[in-house]
């Protein structure tokens, strides 16, 4: 049996969307995360993301219900588009501003980036959810941490393979080498474009095929019926109760992506950003598969498992940084950079890599919650869309500070400690509410009568 014989099985649907996004986030990732070419550039792309982060919190709060109506092909294939119009805006400013040298950004190029970040914003809500329908409905029971560990995998490798890329080139022209260059700008800008083809592989819910046999429900909706039950989500206890873990799940970025890389030298940041990649893809597949879907526990003791590692993960990670950031504040310290004094760059580069496995687990653990209290392929739609639109508006209120807020030319930017506090709190919270979550809604099987019936009751 072929590839394309099997298109209609659920394992191959989760294939799919991992290597769509693999192409489109996991390179916008990669992108993301490689530093830029002075101050005025990493406010540009404050700004951008802002942008992005905001539009893709409204959008997705309503992909849910807009995934319902059209099917996750169609929203795949336009979401793919606004990943390379973003690289194509990314390098536009690195052309500004004399292909990697600090230098002024015109007026206009600050504004396609804006826009750019804010069509991404759209389109990135549509295809997060697609794939949350597809990794959330797809799976039986029993799958539901592995196949979203098997995504977070493939998707994770996209940031893996750009870094990589990206620190090759860099790592020639020493400790202040800059990662791109025209030629790599255009195979992001490819890459990213050729998601939206492979999106085309995505088969309509009704025909997909379970691994239990059970063959995906589609029950017909409408516009109406959709933005009704979307904002019955803000009255749904399961999902305020979940509402600050799901705005603090990518709260964290700026300070990671942002501040955070500061300390490390131009090629250093791109090395350690390849670590932290492959250590998302690792922790996403222990977490998921070893732990979250061991079938000879009841998904209770499951559930419970995955939060004492977030409770762990928590302490031991965060001491950590908290401890890196004393040392960081000293007037001796200076830029690590791995070719020049390993010794030095070794002990935040683990640190970086535990950051990657915290996410991992962070991400993989509230989309197996969200997972464990329903089998519905339209209901698990608007949890996903609830889900990414409120992690965006997480993520574009803590971009949106750092680019219009509190910045350099208003000489208020926050001190690196200021914004690793920042980061910390809202994430050491949501461990208190992942608790109340587990206890109040997680049963050892989804019972699907009770969960009309509650359905009905909100």
């Amino acid at each position: 049996m072929g590839f394309f014989d099997t298109l209609n099985l659920a394992r191959t649907q989760v294939y799919v969307i991992s290597f769509v996004c693999f192409l489109c986030p996991g390179m916008f990732n990669a992108l993301n995360s490689l530093p830029t070419a002075g101050p005025s550039a990493q406010t540009t792309k404050d700004e951008q993301n802002a942008a992005l982060y905001l539009c893709f919190a409204i959008v997705g709060l309503l992909a849910g219900g807009l995934n319902n109506i059209l099917g996750p092909r169609i929203l795949a294939c336009i979401g793919g588009t606004g990943y390379a119009l973003y690289a194509a805006a990314q390098y536009n400013i690195f052309k500004q501003t004399n292909e990697g040298a600090s230098g002024f950004i015109p007026d206009s190029a600050n504004i396609f980036s804006v826009v750019s970040g804010a069509y991404l914003g759209v389109c990135a809500g549509m295809l997060w959810a697609a794939q949350g329908q597809i990794c959330l409905t797809y799976p039986t029971e029993s799958q539901k941490g592995t196949f979203f560990a098997t995504f977070w995998v493939i998707f994770n490798l996209g940031a893996v393979l750009g870094n990589t890329i990206g620190t090759a080139l860099a790592w020639g022209a020493g400790p202040s080498g800059y990662a791109m260059n025209d030629a790599l700008y255009l195979v992001f800008i490819i890459l990213m474009a050729g998601g939206c083809v492979v999106a085309l592989l995505i088969q309509p819910p009704g025909t997909i095929i379970r691994e239990d046999q059970t063959q995906v429900e589609t029950p017909p909706t409408n516009v109406i019926h959709e933005f009704i039950e979307i904002l019955k989500l803000f009255a749904n206890p399961a999902m305020l109760t979940l509402l600050i873990p799901c705005l603090a799940s990518n709260w964290f970025y700026t300070y990671q992506f942002g501040a955070f890389g500061g300390y490390f030298s131009g090629r250093s940041d791109g090395l350690k950003a390849i670590f932290y990649w492959l250590a998302q893809a690792i922790g996403a597949w222990i977490l998921g598969n070893r732990f979250l879907d061991n079938t000879k526990y009841p998904r209770t003791t499951r559930a419970w498992t995955g939060f004492y590692i977030m409770i762990g993960s928590s302490i031991v990670f965060f001491a950590g940084g908290a401890a890196f950031e004393y040392r960081a504040s000293k007037p001796d310290f200076v830029q690590l950079d791995a070719g020049t004094d390993f010794g030095a760059f070794f002990g935040p580069f683990l640190l970086y890599i535990c950051y990657g496995l915290y996410d991992a687990f962070f991400q993989v653990y509230t989309n197996y919650l969200i997972g464990a209290i329903s089998n519905d392929s339209e209901t698990l739609s608007r949890y996903a869309g609830f889900y990414k639109g409120t992690q965006s508006a997480g993520s574009g209120l803590s971009w949106a500070l750092n680019g219009f807020v509190y910045t350099i030319p208003k000489n208020n930017a926050l001190t690196s400690t200021t914004q690793f506090w920042v980061m910390v709190v809202p994430c050491i919270v949501s461990v208190l509410f992942f608790a109340v979550y587990t206890k109040a809604f997680v049963k050892d099987t989804t019972d699907e009568s009770r969960e009309v019936e509650e359905q009905k009751k909100i």
